[in-house]
């Protein structure tokens, strides 16, 4: 893939001038509005705020009915592994946040302006393969809109935005000019670097909120359940079709803790000790190391070069945009980016890192038949 476009860093939005009043914490209602609810991240979120009462939910959902929109969100919680959830204290919005007033009537959106004090913005899927002019098409204006609804002089509200770790992909000048090249400097990981530098532009112009910057985002200690298209699921394929590994690094946050700690910061916000940017992660990686003292043996994979592996690797385009030339350099970039909590969190340290890998490999190895061919 060597699509290419413009250069992310002119981006407008980057430097939209706001101009957003000062507010207080007075200002902002109870409520609290959820994008991408049904989504692995965001309905654990769901079921966060349920447990900690935090007010009024509101869930954006694409559907077409109510029932409907209940339906996936019960579905999401059987497919990772939670307990339904109480629909009687939450109110379903049918929409879409990539379209104007998220797809509602004029009255509801109005409505759900006034009565919302928090939006947690999780929608949006991580299509890698696609260029960045599609986020650019469809994300950048819906950004746009976003930071305008949360930013309203008459109904101000904080703005609480899953970042990815793939934004800190874009640093130098040949970084930018790989967008497009390769999964992990995908268009996809260039918007969310323009949404990061735009959202502190709104920020230092008075909005509130928080950016949080994630790593790889595995499923519970408890379950192990995860998406099985994330990048090291991907890259464990390529091993288990090979017969062989190369030495990794991965930092990783699993879901539950996630979504404990953006709650827990929204808590905080409503007195005032909130943080504006997070990086919550466990405090050490996975590793080859790790992967090579629990599995390969029974696997019957051994450790090559990177090169070897992708000689015996049939699908070497796939191969190659999975792990460019560069792929090492770009995991350094993150593996020695420092771990940013709440102030008074504690608890992602008290996880075991390889309790975590385990439960969600024997997850995925139970479902095997289910990994991308």
């Amino acid at each position: 893939m060597s699509l290419k476009a413009e250069d992310i860093r002119k981006e407008s939005l980057i430097s939209k001038k706001w101009n957003f009043k000062k507010t207080f914490l007075s200002d902002y209602p109870d409520g609290v509005l959820i994008t991408g609810a049904n989504s692995f991240i965001g309905v654990h979120v769901v079921k966060s705020l349920l447990e900690h009462d935090m007010g009024p939910l509101h869930l954006l959902l694409r559907a077409t009915t109510v029932p409907e929109a209940l339906a996936r969100m019960r579905q999401a919680c059987h497919n990772w592994g939670l307990e339904d959830f109480e629909a009687d204290k939450i109110t379903i919005h049918l929409g879409d946040v990539s379209r104007n007033m998220m797809g509602l009537s004029h009255s509801e959106f109005r409505s759900l302006s006034s009565s919302t004090g928090a939006v947690i913005h999780l929608a949006m899927t991580p299509l890698y393969h696609l260029p960045y002019h599609h986020f650019q098409r469809v994300w950048i204006p819906e950004l746009d809109r976003m930071i305008a609804f949360c930013g309203d002089k008459e109904h101000p509200k904080s703005l609480h935005y899953a970042s990815s770790f793939n934004a800190n992909f874009f640093q130098t000048d040949d970084d930018f000019a790989a967008l497009n090249t390769n999964a992990w400097q995908s268009g996809y990981a260039g918007f969310k670097w323009v949404a990061w530098k735009s959202l502190q532009n709104a920020m230092k112009q008075n909005l509130r909120g928080c950016i949080y910057d994630i790593p790889l985002v595995l499923g519970s200690e408890s379950t192990g359940a995860c998406p099985i298209h994330y990048s090291i699921w991907l890259i464990l394929d390529i091993f288990l079709k090979t017969g062989m590994y190369f030495p990794f690094s991965f930092r990783i946050i699993p879901v539950d803790i996630l979504a404990g700690i953006i709650v827990h910061n929204i808590f905080k916000e409503k007195t005032g000790e909130s943080s504006m940017f997070l990086r919550p992660m466990l405090d050490e990686p996975v590793t080859d190391g790790m992967f090579s003292k629990t599995v390969t043996s029974i696997l019957g994979l051994r450790n090559e070069e990177m090169e070897t592996v992708r000689e015996a690797c049939l699908n070497k385009l796939r191969f190659d945009f999975m792990m460019p030339g560069n792929f090492y350099d770009l995991l350094e970039k993150v593996n020695q980016l420092p771990l940013i909590l709440p102030a008074g969190y504690y608890e992602v340290k008290l996880l075991s890192i390889l309790g975590v890998f385990m439960s969600n490999l024997n997850r995925i190895m139970a479902n095997r038949k289910e990994l991308v061919k």
